[in-house]
């Protein structure tokens, strides 16, 4: 996208400067952010050791990915919104009356007809066992939980059906959905790095698990602001870009609150201002029509509607106001300072090891912790683990970058800074290209070291399911 400043598109930079202020309170969780307002990008900014090159998961941020390549398809007629989706999985004479009448417009809307999620994929819920390419273990159990409603009529915030949408687009195109989020849009995009959570069989989940770059979150917003078009090229016919924001009455009718009130159309959430794509601890796609604007935001947050009302008090009054060039200077130079200040000390103690301390939250795999002082003068932190020794290299004031090897296969990203404090050496240690965070207290003092997390993952408390793989 091209770039812009603040004051050439009729935004007071002062505006966007209170809002870094906002988001900034002591502890605060926030990785990047983008703003553009007419296609152009007028702000941008990572707190380091966030990066503009390098993912983020996306949580169900990911669904809206899934909806736009399900839109892409349905408009080149690779597969109907108004078909069972079932039809695309399974033969239908297998299934209940009421599991044949879903469609893949009631999956991709939530209208499936649960009154709940029935699919509990969070915390530490084993997926079933299996290898790529073997059959998919999930859907029998999905099907096994006929829809206690009529479909269309009842909703209910959950992942079988945008998990059933993934599948379906893979039955009815022969490719995985990374495949065409690849093609369609991430290419499209700029062409960033992409990585994707699957299950053990090697399928997409559509509904998590995506990894994408700030940039390209902003992209997907851009793309609907402008009704379905990136960069002039048509991605989703028109019909659909107007129907995807546009909330079901079911969902209207849904027992939520804030932001969240406005209803949900084809994955994405109405909104007091706009409408948006969103994920767990404050992933963020906004669209706001009436102000020509796309914002992107990535952070690790525990209250996501403190994000939208910083946005609603410090960017909207900001369009379209009196601008000031001095203060586009100063926003620039801010926006390329952001950065969580690393730990830092100057002492150095002689090679200790501790015992896992029991109330840790991460799982007790991860055992016993050993530190030391590498060559350059940093602390090397490692914690026993059955896969294998995990080694993380801690920066003293400035963030170093490890690689912990997965069950998996890819490796997980881990850049930490730490330092003594009395007998406590405190490190933190992100796990950079998600929005997760470990917090360790080595105590000489206990012989143990704390492992605990910022804020758990969805996936459970094992960091290493965290993980995805490069597409």
């Amino acid at each position: 996208m091209p770039r812009s400043t603040p004051a050439a598109q009729g935004v007071d930079a002062r505006g966007l400067l209170a809002l870094l202020d906002a988001f900034e309170a002591p502890g605060h969780g926030y990785h990047s952010l983008m703003v553009a307002r007419h296609g152009q990008v007028i702000a941008e900014g990572w707190w380091a050791p966030y990066a503009r090159d390098r993912v983020h998961l996306g949580y169900s941020l990911s669904k809206s990915f899934t909806a736009t390549v399900l839109g892409n398809l349905a408009g080149r007629g690779l597969i109907d919104l108004d078909a069972p989706v079932l039809s695309y999985l399974t033969d239908l004479a297998s299934v209940s009356p009421r599991w044949r009448r879903v469609s893949v417009r009631n999956c991709i809307t939530m209208t499936v007809g649960h009154s709940a999620d029935v699919w509990d994929w969070r915390g530490d819920a084993k997926l079933p066992p299996g290898d790529p390419g073997d059959g998919d273990p999930l859907l029998p159990l999905i099907l096994a939980c006929e829809p206690d409603g009529e479909p269309g009529e009842v909703w209910a915030y959950n992942q079988v059906g945008t998990y059933l949408v993934a599948q379906a687009i893979a039955a009815a195109t022969g490719e995985p959905l990374t495949v065409h989020v690849r093609r369609l849009l991430l290419d499209p995009f700029g062409g960033g790095a992409g990585k994707a959570q699957r299950t053990l069989q090697g399928r997409d989940f559509g509904f998590s698990g995506l990894h994408i770059t700030t940039p390209a979150i902003l992209a997907l917003a851009q793309t609907w602001l402008d009704g379905g078009r990136w960069q002039g090229e048509r991605i989703v016919p028109a019909d659909y870009a107007a129907q995807a924001p546009r909330p079901s009455a079911a969902s209207l009718a849904a027992d939520e609150v804030g932001d969240w009130a406005y209803g949900y159309g084809c994955s994405f959430w109405g909104a007091s201002h706009g409408y948006r794509g969103d994920g767990a601890f404050g992933q963020f796609a906004i669209v706001l029509p009436e102000q020509d604007v796309a914002v992107a935001i990535t952070s690790e947050v525990a209250v996501m509607q403190e994000v939208l009302d910083h946005l609603w008090r410090h960017l909207l009054p900001a369009i379209d106001a009196e601008t000031d060039a001095a203060a586009d200077v100063q926003l620039a130079h801010r926006l390329a300072e952001l950065e969580h200040r690393p730990l830092s000390g100057p002492e150095r103690r002689p090679p200790v090891r501790v015992l896992r301390d029991a109330a840790s939250q991460l799982p007790e795999a991860f055992g016993a912790v050993s530190l030391e002082t590498t060559q350059g003068g940093h602390h090397l932190l490692r914690i026993e683990h059955p896969a294998g020794e995990l080694v993380t290299v801690v920066g003293d004031g400035q963030w170093l970058e490890s690689r912990w090897p997965t069950p998996q296969g890819p490796e997980l990203a881990v850049v930490a800074s730490g330092a003594w404090q009395g007998d406590v050496f405190t490190a933190q240690l992100r796990l950079v290209e998600t929005p997760h965070t470990i917090l360790v207290d080595l105590d000489t003092a206990s012989g143990t070291a704390r492992l605990d997390w910022r804020l758990v993952p969805l996936t459970g408390a094992d960091p290493l399911g965290t993980v995805g793989f490069p597409f």
